[in-house]
């Protein structure tokens, strides 16, 4: 995190609430996919949740052994949030091999 920014490949804590139905729901780890760029002159992130969820799904990844932070991260649950106006709480930041595998499997998402 650079002067209260978030940056790709940080996990922050922050409350997604309100949400609806399926969708990760309280005050929980996500990690940010979105490049830096964004973050700066927009104040929103691109994140996927992290969750202790058991299931095993083509688009989960768990994290690395080595982190605070326990679970997987759920990449068919993508989201844009304005980071200042829910306010968040820095973690720490996964190794750029692991995001290039998290934003290589998001990447799955959108091609035909």
């Amino acid at each position: 995190m650079v002067d209260d920014i978030p940056q790709q490949g940080d996990i922050i804590k922050l409350n997604l609430n309100p949400r609806k139905g399926h969708e990760q729901q309280g005050f929980r780890p996500i990690i940010v996919l979105n490049n830096n760029i964004v973050s700066l002159y927009t104040n929103v992130v691109i994140v996927a949740p992290i969750s202790t969820t058991q299931r095993r799904l083509p688009l989960y990844c768990d994290l690395p052994d080595n982190l605070i932070t326990k679970g997987t991260v759920l990449l068919d649950q993508l989201v844009t949030l304005d980071y200042k106006a829910r306010s968040f709480q820095f973690i720490e930041k996964v190794s750029v091999d692991f995001l290039l595998q998290l934003l290589s499997v998001t990447q799955r998402i959108f091609t035909v």
